[in-house]
């Protein structure tokens, strides 16, 4: 499972690459993941420009223009992909569990920019996307999980807190 630390590059690379661009179009090849991908998700971001990537936890947060969000997570064995479209070899900024080549298989979603594509490839299905329409929404989908490590609310009082809530099992 792609941990804290590799989620966080994935998120400063697609932000550098993706931010103030527009979707052109995406391509679903498999909409069975952990979560079906719903049927409405690539009407959903096409025309769409993404403002940010943001990251809560494991879970990527692409932030749209319209004020929507998108959801991904890359649940045990997904990786994200750039090419360029003029590439002829598809060298890509692959995870670091893999050769950096385009795996061929379980490329389940791709969604098209002008120059380059964003592809999401996941052997196991455990990842997922989600349509978020609001930021209330957004921070109800978050609200069952801890802060943030760096986060000012991360402290001792929150850790011991934490652990007096809990029983001891023997």
């Amino acid at each position: 499972m792609p941990e804290l630390p590799e989620v966080e590059i994935v998120r400063q690379s697609l932000h550098k690459k993706i931010s103030k661009k527009k979707v052109k179009k995406v391509i679903i090849r498999n909409r069975n993941l952990r979560f079906k991908i719903p049927l409405n998700f690539a009407s959903f971001l096409e025309n769409k420009k993404i403002s940010k990537i943001k990251r809560f936890s494991k879970y990527l947060i692409f932030r749209l223009s319209s004020g929507e969000y998108c959801l991904l997570h890359l649940g045990m064995s997904g990786t994200v992909h750039l090419i360029e479209n003029n590439q002829k070899n598809t060298i890509t900024n692959t995870s670091f569990y893999n050769a950096p080549k385009l795996p061929k298989k379980h490329n389940h979603v791709e969604i098209v920019f002008k120059n380059f594509r964003v592809i999401y490839n996941d052997p196991r299905r455990f990842g997922f996307f989600q349509i978020i329409k609001n930021n209330n929404i957004l921070k109800k989908r978050f609200k069952h999980l801890g802060p943030e490590p760096f986060n000012s609310k991360f402290n001792v009082s929150y850790v011991s807190l934490f652990f007096k809530r809990k029983e001891k099992k023997y």
